[in-house]
């Protein structure tokens, strides 16, 4: 809710903005929350969590990037206590 709070303010002037073309083009305006907005402020991906096209390496359970440097990190540290060398 902090944040929210902290983007009141851009949110409702993000909102009046939008108001403002709806009427200058004279399409039907509907009564939609003013921080509609805020949430839709990614760069990329639709929003749904289970979107395969969007979030196909998070369902299909693949390694990020950070992840794979951990387990690289981790096997050297292995090796290393072993005594031979990281492969």
């Amino acid at each position: 809710m902090q944040r929210a709070a902290r983007e009141y303010a851009r949110s409702l002037r993000q909102h009046r903005r939008w108001l403002e073309r709806m009427r200058a083009r004279g399409l039907a305006v509907e009564a939609l929350a003013p921080n509609r907005f805020r949430k839709q402020l990614r760069t990329g991906g639709c929003g749904h969590a289970r979107c395969w096209l969007c979030h196909g390496d998070k369902l299909a359970k693949r390694p990020t990037p950070r992840q794979l440097r951990a387990l690289a990190a981790g096997r050297d540290g292995l090796a290393q206590l072993e005594g031979g060398s990281p492969t």
